[in-house]
């Protein structure tokens, strides 16, 4: 799906603005756990469902371990994949959840579906960005975020040049309803009533 190992590719800044937004401790804790994470998952860019598990307690320890449970299983969507975890998706999640300002947290996202690092989200990065969530089944139940994340880049492309830079991703982002919700409860449970 897409190139998954370009969004594999964290850099120091992003390790600073981890640690400074969650319960990691230290940027060189982050980093670690991140050069751990990709030597044990490969080129294949997945990881299993107990490693998601133990970095996203090391990052929100005080999420309850029974809704941990729920969004793995969700993510993992058995029924369309191989029951492994896209590594990206930690990354993702991290964000979503950490204490940084929302404009600031889909900055970092707009970084992990920039897949060129040319500043914009292109049609086809796009493309990539709906097959994650399709990936991870968020494409059935309540809300079909693949075709979310399309209203979001038609909200957010103002001048219609078929790609969105950081400011209209966010704009997209914090302008769409249900985005926005996710964005402002960032809970466990608003995310799961979206899939």
């Amino acid at each position: 799906m897409g190139n998954s190992l370009a969004r594999n590719r964290l850099k120091a800044q992003d390790f600073h603005y981890i640690a400074k937004n969650t319960a990691f401790l230290t940027n060189d804790v982050v980093s670690d756990y991140y050069k751990e994470l990709i030597e044990k998952c490969g080129s294949l860019g997945k990881m299993e469902p107990e490693d998601f598990k133990m970095i996203f307690r090391l990052a929100f320890p005080e999420r309850p371990e029974e809704k941990l449970d729920a969004l793995v299983e969700k993510i993992r969507n058995v029924e369309k994949t191989d029951g492994s975890i896209p590594i990206y998706s930690i990354a993702l999640l991290i964000y979503l959840f950490c204490d940084g300002k929302t404009e600031d947290n889909l900055g970092q996202m707009f970084n992990l579906f920039d897949e060129d690092g040319n500043g914009n989200i292109s049609i086809d990065e796009l493309l990539n960005m709906m097959a994650f969530f399709i990936e991870i089944g968020m494409d059935t139940g309540n809300v079909d975020m693949a075709m979310v994340m399309s209203e979001v880049f038609l909200k957010g492309d103002k001048n219609k040049d078929e790609k969105l830079n950081k400011v209209e991703f966010i704009q997209g982002m914090t302008q769409h309803p249900v985005t926005s919700k996710i964005l402002q409860v960032k809970t466990i449970d608003a995310l799961l009533a979206t899939f």
